[in-house]
């Protein structure tokens, strides 16, 4: 998993993907036949198929941006306001360091703060997003120097094992980035056309998806992102999402998409034949890049496979090793497969 190590670690809020684009250019250059990047930050890499005219375009997604932060604005004495990009509870934030990247090119440490809660009524009340701030742990003088409104945070946490899992930053949707990179890596059908495409600005509405989808203008979408659980303590049994650790969860429908049901059931069968393990997912809040496909496409049957996730969207994510692999084991055969496929 040292790919998936990298891909975690690596910074690339939305808009600010640069270092995954290099990232990711660099591990599949030697194995696609051409690898473009477009104004939005798309990175494409295309495996031309090489039997039979009017092959089947394959798009397969993951999103190379994270969420994150921006400075807002610096205050007197060096305290600095921030605004979210993508979507964040204050209170999954809070506590925690983060990494503040300066127009300048510098990378400073922070430590997102709150005004304490002085009162009991102060501390019954939930935290808001607008009321954090980035202590420097410097003066107000040297803060100004260094930082500027528009610089942008990601957040400071290292990749971790943790028993059969792993825990880090951005698992949303690094972990898709690193399905579809084996993935592409590993099938092997001379019937398609395979684009393994990492998307860009997911987090703030599908935009790179939407350009990539119209671009391309797949027969096929696949997209490889995170999802709820619902597994830990006080989750109502009803709304229970997946399990993590018994296996890759293929998208019925979420609150963005209602999947081909054709492709689910094709890849459904897949799973099925070949034992892999496997879930069913369905996601009443959220979206995914599998929307914009369908959508922009042209003519697209689409899904999702995803990771089952413990603490999504927040700085210290849990997913289960199994889950992975089994998502990209059942990727592997769906490519291999694809040209059977019929809608």
């Amino acid at each position: 998993m040292e790919l998936l190590k990298r891909f975690c670690e690596a910074d690339g809020v939305s808009g600010r993907e640069d270092a995954l684009v290099e990232l990711f250019k660099e591990e599949l250059k030697n194995t696609a036949d051409e690898i473009w990047t477009d104004a939005i930050k798309n990175v494409t890499a295309v495996k031309y198929g090489t039997d039979g005219d009017n092959r089947p375009k394959v798009m397969i997604a993951g999103h190379i941006d994270e969420i994150g932060f921006l400075i807002y604005n610096i205050d007197k004495d060096g305290f600095a306001s921030i605004v979210p990009v993508g979507g964040w509870s204050a209170a999954s934030i809070f506590g925690h360091t983060v990494r503040v990247h300066t127009r300048k090119g510098e990378i400073l440490t922070g430590v997102v703060c709150a005004p304490p809660a002085l009162t009991p009524e102060t501390a019954s009340k939930a935290m808001k997003l607008d009321k954090l701030f980035i202590d420097f742990g410097m003066t107000a003088e040297t803060v100004k120097k260094k930082v500027a409104r528009g610089d942008w945070v990601s957040m400071d946490t290292s990749f971790q094992e943790m028993g059969d899992c792993f825990v880090a930053k951005a698992f949303d949707d690094r972990v898709g980035v690193y399905i579809i990179a084996e993935a592409f890596r590993k099938y092997s059908n001379p019937n398609i056309d395979v684009y393994c495409v990492g998307t860009s600005q997911e987090e703030v509405g599908l935009r790179g998806s939407t350009v990539a989808a119209q671009a391309i203008q797949p027969d096929i979408g696949i997209a490889a992102d995170i999802t709820g659980a619902g597994d830990t303590p006080g989750f109502p049994a009803a709304m229970r999402i997946c399990d993590l650790g018994k296996g890759v969860a293929i998208k019925q429908q979420d609150a963005s998409v209602i999947c081909s049901p054709s492709l689910v059931n094709f890849i459904r069968d897949i799973a099925e034949e070949k034992e892999i393990d496997h879930q069913m997912e369905i996601l009443v809040r959220g979206g995914t890049d599998t929307s914009s496909m369908q959508k922009f496409g042209g003519n697209t049957h689409a899904t999702c496979l995803s990771i089952p996730t413990r603490n999504g969207h927040s700085p210290v994510a849990i997913i289960h090793r199994h889950d992975v692999e089994t998502a990209v084991e059942l990727l592997v055969e769906f490519l291999n497969r694809a040209h059977l496929f019929n809608g």
